[in-house]
């Protein structure tokens, strides 16, 4: 297959540490009152937020979605994933992505209402994942973006209700990644929150 532009530098960036994106917005915002992932938040909704970063950062993106807006809303993206069982929980859209990606050697866990992740802070923790789970750390705090090694997608196939991947940590052989970006201990679950983020800064191009 002939890559081309973006594609080709996608290619180049991901090779080394060879991880893919899941991007999981299939949620039902249930706190916010309203549609979170569509909210307009500096101009954008925020799904495209979370997902402009993992394009700076050059990775190849998969969005898991429970309707067609959301995809769209997030801009540019590698496929689409629908979840038809997103009432059940967070752990649904993860086995939805895994079985469309059970293939890849790994797999980097980024989700749609964390708006303020950095992209450096994407490539560390997925060219951080050697076995088992890489986890960032800012502060003594762990975060999100978690990657995972194939060792652990049988363990993630059985994940139920409404968890991720940080689950596994007590399960799995896990490198926690001290990171200097706060964002990955920013999520939104209310329209407050989102208003209050005025510290975090728009993703800077990855260079």
């Amino acid at each position: 297959m002939e890559l081309k532009g973006d594609s080709y530098r996608r290619h180049l960036r991901l090779e080394p540490q060879r991880c893919v994106a899941a991007l999981l917005a299939a949620g039902s915002s249930t706190r916010f009152g309203g549609d979170k992932l569509l909210h307009i938040w500096r101009g954008r909704p925020l799904v495209w937020w979370a997902a402009e970063s993992l394009r700076r950062a050059g990775l190849e993106i998969y969005i898991v979605v429970n309707r067609r807006e959301v995809a769209e809303a997030a801009g540019g993206v590698d496929g689409v994933v629908y979840n038809p069982w997103w009432r059940f929980g967070l752990s649904t859209s993860v086995k939805s992505a895994l079985a469309a990606l059970y293939d890849r050697p790994c797999i980097l866990w980024a989700l749609g209402d964390m708006p303020c992740v950095r992209p450096e802070t994407h490539l560390k923790i997925a060219g951080g994942c050697g076995a088992g789970l890489a986890v960032p750390t800012y502060g003594g705090r762990r975060g999100n973006p978690v990657a995972s090694c194939r060792d652990v997608y049988p363990l993630a196939m059985g994940l139920t209700g409404d968890v991720g991947l940080r689950a596994l940590i007590n399960a799995v052989s896990t490198k926690y990644i001290p990171v200097d970006d706060p964002g990955v201990l920013i999520d939104v679950d209310s329209p407050g929150e989102l208003e209050s983020l005025s510290s975090c800064l728009e993703p800077s191009p990855l260079l």
